[in-house]
């Protein structure tokens, strides 16, 4: 089984964040499938190979030094694996720094939030449980476009929340991408402006030069 690093020390908690109930949830199915799970919680120790299988790098705040950017792109290369996942709208300003590794490998976080308003969810609106009405939430985005690849193996549809887009070309691949009505939305005013470009937008892409690089 592999062993599977998540990087608490660049982003903050994960794992342990009551508010991350994603990540609490992949950590509990991966330690099901007898994985074993290690919260790094330091700066990378480039003296020596990374020891993680994967590592799992949830929207880091802290930026990397250039010498654990050249660790991690050891690892990839050596046939091991990150998964990587990116921000909406550059909160942290951390879109540019993560390029340095990324775009190596063909893969370009953009700065943007994707938006929908036909392929969207509603959220129910309510007062002392009573159900007032729904709302449309534009930057809840339906996913149904995936590629045939084992990652994707028995997923039809998937809710993007306020996700970014990425910018591909080889040697990477889109995994996941949105419907033709979406846009990247810079501003973040759930408005389609001149500036912004409408369409299948990728969400989700792999790139497999030795190790695996999936970013989503």
């Amino acid at each position: 089984m592999a062993l599977i690093g998540f990087d608490e020390y660049h982003m903050g908690p994960s794992m342990a964040n009551p508010d991350a109930d994603g990540l609490s949830s992949l950590a509990k199915i991966l330690e099901k499938s007898n994985h074993k799970l290690e919260m790094i919680q330091d700066e990378y120790d480039i003296t020596q190979e990374l020891p993680w299988d994967v590592i799992v790098i949830p929207f880091p705040k802290e930026k990397f030094s250039v010498e654990e950017m050249m660790a991690l792109q050891t690892h990839l290369r050596s046939g091991k694996s990150i998964l990587l996942l990116a921000e909406w709208g550059d909160l942290y300003g951390h879109v540019d720094y993560l390029n340095e590794l990324t775009k190596t490998f063909g893969i370009e976080i953009q700065k943007d939030r994707v938006t929908d308003h036909q392929q969207h969810i509603t959220k129910k609106m309510e007062l002392g449980g009573v159900v007032l009405g729904e709302k449309e939430v534009p930057h809840y985005v339906k996913i149904t476009n995936f590629a045939e690849h084992e990652i994707t193996s028995g997923v039809n549809q998937l809710i993007y929340f306020s996700g970014c887009s990425l910018k591909i070309s080889e040697p990477a691949f889109t995994i996941a991408a949105t419907s033709e009505s979406s846009f990247g939305d810079i501003d973040l005013d759930s408005e389609l402006d001149d500036d912004e470009i409408q369409g299948e937008l990728t969400i989700a892409a792999a790139s497999e030069i030795n190790g695996r690089l999936f970013v989503i």
